[in-house]
């Protein structure tokens, strides 16, 4: 059977470059100067440069920048889907369909989302300027956000009793329970006897093993167990309402703090992202003091009647 390669645009991934404002800005360039001879691309009378190629690629979606710089060869195809998508476009406009005037309507709409965005970044990402004392003075009075709480990591065995038993089912999963105990005592392996008797699906097959958690995660029981034992302890029976438990703490981490170093970059990230939003709240404040503005949201919780598509009645 033959493969399809996956490095191939797909018709889904065509479309989808459609949509995106890589083609709005590719399939404008009617008078693309070509003075030093680098039009990578002509389609009638629009042109394609290599600076003006290279650039929108860098407005693409991370994800799809990466596999054009992995492989040469999608990059290859990018072009000739630039080809195929400005000679569509064209036989689109001989045959008069930008004058429509629903086309028009969603032409207007990409225009002014492209607009507002590249409006925002010149005048509200352009203007933000954070300093080092407002990371500082933002980390100290948010130390809560950067801090590490206790875990602990333990591996457990589950004998489990099934809701609604009777009392001599717990019973019998206790006494089960003090049994494996008794062998893990005696020195037998934890994860080789988890993988023979526990009924935790999720963990048996790893020797029992749930890894690091915090309090909070487990049930109230479990987790008592848990934080209370020492690195290597075993616990006795645990009884939840899943059954009994052999617990065994691994390893435990005390609440740490991270330091300003470590968190310095994501501060100033969130301290630009609430700065920018100050600006655009604003801006937009001033905006609607120069344009009318009129909203009705009432007309979106109005019951509106449903038109019939049922055949008259004779």
């Amino acid at each position: 059977m033959k493969l399809v390669s996956s490095h191939r645009f797909t018709f889904k991934m065509f479309l989808a470059l459609v949509g995106f404002s890589f083609i709005f800005g590719l399939c404008s360039n009617t008078f693309a100067s070509d003075e030093k001879g680098n039009i990578l691309a002509q389609v009638g009378s629009y042109k394609l440069t290599l600076e003006e190629f290279e650039t929108q690629i860098q407005s693409l979606p991370p994800q799809l920048q990466m596999a054009l710089l992995r492989n040469p060869q999608l990059k290859e195809q990018f072009l000739d889907r630039w080809v195929d998508i400005t000679l569509i476009a064209q036989e689109a406009r001989d045959k008069k369909l930008d004058q429509d005037p629903e086309i028009q309507a969603k032409i207007e709409d990409i225009m002014n989302a492209v607009l507002a965005q590249k409006f925002l970044q010149r005048e509200v990402e352009g203007k933000v300027k954070i300093t080092d004392d407002e990371i500082e003075t933002y980390y100290k009075g948010h130390e809560e956000e950067f801090t590490n709480p206790e875990s602990v990591k333990t591996r457990h065995i589950l004998l489990k009793v099934p809701e609604g038993a009777d009392e001599k089912a717990w019973k019998e999963a206790e006494s089960k329970a003090k049994d494996i105990k008794k062998k893990l005592e005696n020195g037998e392996d934890f994860a080789e006897l988890a993988k023979k008797y526990s009924d935790d699906p999720g963990s048996k097959d790893k020797g029992g093993d749930l890894g690091f958690f915090t309090k909070g995660r487990m049930v109230p029981e479990f987790e008592s167990a848990a934080f209370s034992l020492k690195p290597g302890e075993l616990s006795d029976p645990v009884k939840t309402n899943f059954g009994y438990h052999i617990i065994e703490v691994q390893e435990k981490k005390a609440a740490s703090t991270k330091t300003l170093a470590e968190v310095q970059a994501q501060i100033r990230q969130t301290l630009q992202k609430e700065k920018q939003q100050q600006l655009q709240d604003a801006l937009i404040e001033k905006l609607k003091a120069k344009y009318p503005v009129k909203v009705n949201k009432d007309l979106l919780s109005e019951d509106k009647p449903q038109e019939s598509t049922a055949p008259p009645k004779n």
